[in-house]
């Protein structure tokens, strides 16, 4: 009867580690051309970001914006007139096409410390 628990005892302990181990982390996708993902660190806000952080793209490119994360996010331009803002729900993904040459730095009106740039060049970018 004894080995019967220790035996049910670990294997729930096995269990409740494994399933612990799967929450801890998002699992980080490589971003695809013209994309920007957003990151979430488990259990860690303070170290939630764009990824890339700095996207550089030529003029007319349609940047895709995913969240793959479990928290609303937004994607809200810095500059005044607000040329995009941008709502990402979780799972969902959002595109704006930058017509224009600049730079073009952008937060997220939820999480503060979430910042990027989009580099918008004429022709390719350098």
């Amino acid at each position: 009867m004894t080995r019967r628990w220790t035996i049910r005892i670990a294997a729930c302990l096995a269990l409740f580690t494994l399933t612990a181990c799967a929450e801890a982390a998002q699992p980080e996708r490589t971003p695809r051309a013209n994309e920007v993902q957003v990151f979430e660190p488990a259990g860690q806000p303070d170290r939630w970001t764009y990824t890339p952080n700095t996207l550089s793209v030529a003029a007319g490119t349609t940047v895709t914006f995913v969240n793959h994360g479990k928290e609303f996010h937004t994607v809200t331009s810095d500059d005044p007139g607000r040329l995009f803002d941008i709502s990402l729900d979780t799972n969902k993904t959002a595109t704006f096409t930058f017509a224009k040459a600049g730079t073009f730095a952008y937060h997220c009106g939820v999480h503060a410390q979430m910042t990027g740039v989009i580099r918008v060049c004429d022709g390719a970018c350098g």
